[in-house]
């Protein structure tokens, strides 16, 4: 009797905690994915890797296409800490892109890589277990601009052949949205977008933000002046946008710790906030 008592008290303690403590929607849990590395184009950089979760009887999974910072300059799709096994486990495919890079080609190259990925899964939904209707973008950095700028700017989407209501959600890792202002304090990254006020405004998604009909937007970061404007001018304009400040993590420490499972209470925070977003706007 003792022993039951003992196990009875522990049960209720562990469900206690279960229900107390903040936890993640998971709509299915998928014990480990699959991983297939896939050329979208003729260039080397052209590639992805997707990672399917495995088992469940889920016929369509939404999709998060995760593009990678570096400066515009740098970086890889391996970059995705632990990034695939946290979505995968969350019912999504989880696709990393690679794009051309700095000083091989402009950034209208970049974002139109990102709009070719996006084509590329559209028309091959079916083969992925993907749902057509829940293609969500997500970027760290550089691949934050980029990923917002394919969301707002509607060109790059009609470059591929595709309209602009193909993308349900965005969400942006602490990428830069407003380049006027953005690159003269970093005047490094004039190497990338030149000299000129009318090119880094072409290349803002702020300058966008007021078009109709948007997807609906995450925006994580620090940088609270330009977010709470795109926000601003974004949702006089109709469309949803949410945001997600940082005050204490680092600009790798957003990417590296999302959903990683770090204690590092902005870190779950964070996290939260992210996987909350896209389930909401994901819903199974």
């Amino acid at each position: 009797m003792k022993n039951s008592k003992t196990w009875f008290r522990s049960f209720v303690s562990t469900l206690f905690f279960l229900v107390s403590f903040p936890t993640f929607y998971c709509p299915e849990q998928a014990l480990a994915y699959n991983q297939a590395h896939i050329k979208y184009g003729s260039e080397p950089k052209q590639t992805m890797d997707i990672y399917t979760p495995e088992g469940g009887e889920q016929l369509a999974h939404p999709v998060l296409i995760y593009v990678h910072g570096g400066g515009w300059m740098h970086g890889d799709k391996s970059n995705v800490s632990e990034k695939p096994t946290f979505f995968t486990n969350k019912g999504y495919v989880f696709v990393s892109v690679n794009y051309q890079l700095s000083p091989r080609v402009p950034y209208t190259d970049m974002a139109k890589d990102v709009a070719n990925t996006i084509h590329w899964v559209y028309h091959r939904a079916d083969q992925y277990k993907i749902d057509r209707a829940k293609i969500n973008l997500m970027g760290h950095s550089a691949g934050g601009h980029l990923v917002t700028l394919v969301g707002t700017n509607p060109y790059y989407l009609a470059s591929a052949g595709l309209p602009l209501q193909v993308i349900n959600t965005v969400v942006n890792l602490d990428g830069p949205v407003d380049l006027t202002e953005f690159i003269p304090r970093n005047t490094t990254y004039m190497e990338v977008f030149g000299g000129k006020q009318e090119t880094w405004a072409d290349a803002s998604p702020i300058t966008y933000a007021a078009n109709k009909h948007l997807p609906s937007i995450l925006l994580v970061g620090k940088d609270q002046k330009a977010f709470t404007t795109f926000a601003e001018k974004a949702r006089y304009a109709g469309n949803t946008v949410e945001l997600f400040f940082n005050h204490t993590l680092t600009h790798r420490e957003i990417t590296k710790l999302l959903g990683a499972g770090s204690d590092n209470a902005e870190a779950i925070n964070m996290t939260n906030a992210v996987a909350g977003f896209l389930d909401k706007n994901n819903s199974w």
